[in-house]
């Protein structure tokens, strides 16, 4: 099975190309310090079972990740928001710790695409 890239570059180029380099940068950042909160409140949601918070911040980061074009990222948000809108968190707590992971990877290839001319 071939591994899917940490951003789909047609996805990308195709946003930088409508939006501009300068704009798409501007983005990244706002996408990176708006995931990490994000993401800090998806484990408040959990921690304090709130089901239909987790599944609404999960959409969000569902929805702003696959426009930048972290569509496997996207995917395990997408997870997330399943379990918020079932209101069923069991097993929650390892897919918001893999998701974690998965921004990470996000964000390190977004900066490295940020500084390419």
């Amino acid at each position: 099975m071939e591994e899917q890239a940490i951003i789909d570059m047609p996805t990308y180029y195709q946003l930088k190309e409508l939006m501009g380099a300068d704009f798409v940068v501007e983005l990244i950042d706002t996408y990176i310090s708006e995931t990490n909160t994000l993401i800090e409140q998806l484990g408040h949601a959990l921690n304090n079972g709130e089901a239909a918070s987790f599944g609404r911040v999960a959409h969000s980061i569902k929805s702003s990740s696959a426009s930048l074009g972290a569509l496997v990222f996207s995917q395990q948000a997408r997870e997330l928001e399943m379990m918020g809108k079932a209101a069923d968190l069991a097993g929650a707590g390892e897919k918001l710790e893999k998701l974690g992971t998965g921004f990470r990877q996000v964000q390190q290839k977004l900066e490295e695409l940020k500084h390419e001319s």
